[in-house]
């Protein structure tokens, strides 16, 4: 059985950890690394073998995420897009559609992003305030997303609408270069995660064949859990990041104190109180993978809490991740805080985890939820 973690983490330290301090200086898409990244056949992963893809779940997707973000959170969440974005697709496109992209993915090196957090609703991903207007052929689409992972360097963008009035629950599938559409990349700074150029999108009375309307049918789409499979993926992959992010962090702060020489033969790891930061680096990066992994089996099983241990892993390892760097820059000192080696970078990234969507505190009240039989409505 192939190594998803292993493959994945040759590659990574190849090709993408040599870039990371320089993804994070220039602020730019990481566009060469996920040229190399499409070539090796990452982006296929969870396409189904017999459309020429790998078949792989949520397991090999959250192996390969925590892979690429142990180098570079930026390559981690950006990859992780694609896969949430893409599996969307698979479970509930139109054979056309479906077809269209695979090939794209496969035969043209092309990748996918999510599209649907907007300035008025934040982490409400899926309270959308654009205007949709319907036509027999096409339709035409109005509005604006705030902060779009990738945004000009993807080639499909999955942005969430008002449900259809008719048809009920539905996303829309933009293709690049669609008339339109259009980005605002200077309203990108991010604090960290520099390199995802998560800039606001715009359409201007976007015109789109209606083929590219996936419509959202739980029942025929076999969806076992109070979310559709794409939330779950976004879980997963979220969880994934900071937990590669925890491991980065903690294999710096350990390397910053065995280096770090006083007079003597001591070092900075001799001292007691840096070994009880080091010691729960440790367990703050196992904790969070063993969550995930466990996670992702239970939901390849198909098991009855599924959804509460994926849940439970993206706010466990996102807590764990913000301590870690804490931590990490009490070690690292005077040198991380003057910016000497990567700790204040993996801080920065680190702050992003609590509030993504779903963020922590709402993850918090939907296990609450799930866990006493309320229900997420």
């Amino acid at each position: 059985m192939k190594d998803y973690y292993k493959w994945a983490k040759e590659f990574a330290d190849k090709n993408i950890a040599p870039y990371a301090e320089e993804i994070d200086k220039t602020g730019k898409f990481p566009e060469e690394i996920f040229k190399k990244i499409s070539q090796e056949g990452f982006f296929k992963i969870v396409i189904p073998e017999e459309l020429g893809g790998e078949g792989q779940g949520i397991y090999a997707h959250a192996k390969v995420t925590q892979a690429f973000a142990e180098a570079c959170a930026t390559a981690g969440l950006c990859y992780t897009m694609h896969n949430v974005a893409l599996k969307f697709t698979l479970t509930f496109g139109r054979e056309e559609i479906k077809q269209q992209v695979v090939k794209d993915i496969i035969e043209n090196n092309k990748f996918m992003t999510l599209a649907r957090s907007e300035f008025g609703t934040g982490v409400h991903v899926f309270n959308s305030q654009l205007e949709v207007e319907n036509h027999d052929d096409y339709s035409v689409i109005t509005g604006a997303k705030s902060m779009i992972t990738s945004a000009n360097y993807a080639s499909y963008y999955l942005i969430s609408v008002p449900a259809d009035e008719k048809r009920g629950p539905v996303n829309w599938l933009i293709p690049y270069g669609a008339e339109g559409l259009s980005f605002k990349e200077s309203d990108w700074n991010g604090l960290g995660m520099r390199g995802n150029n998560s800039c606001p999108m715009f359409m201007e009375k976007m015109k789109l064949d209606n083929k590219y309307a996936i419509y959202i049918d739980r029942q025929k789409a076999n969806q076992k859990y109070p979310v559709n499979i794409d939330v779950i993926f976004f879980m997963a992959g979220l969880a994934s990041v900071y937990v590669g992010l925890s491991k980065t962090i903690y294999e710096a702060a350990k390397e910053h104190a065995l280096n770090r020489k006083y007079p003597g033969d001591k070092s900075l790891a001799d001292i007691e109180t840096v070994q009880l930061h080091l010691g729960q680096l440790y367990s703050n990066a196992f904790a969070g993978e063993s969550m995930i992994d466990a996670a992702t089996r239970a939901i390849e099983n198909e098991e009855k809490d599924g959804f509460e241990k994926i849940m439970s892993a993206r706010v466990v390892s996102s807590l764990n991740c913000v301590d870690s760097a804490t931590l990490g820059m009490r070690i690292g000192g005077g040198q991380a805080y003057n910016n000497k080696g990567p700790l204040a970078r993996l801080l920065r990234d680190a702050f992003a985890a609590p509030v993504m969507f779903p963020s922590v505190d709402v993850l918090r009240n939907w296990i609450a939820r799930v866990i006493t039989g309320k229900g997420l409505a």
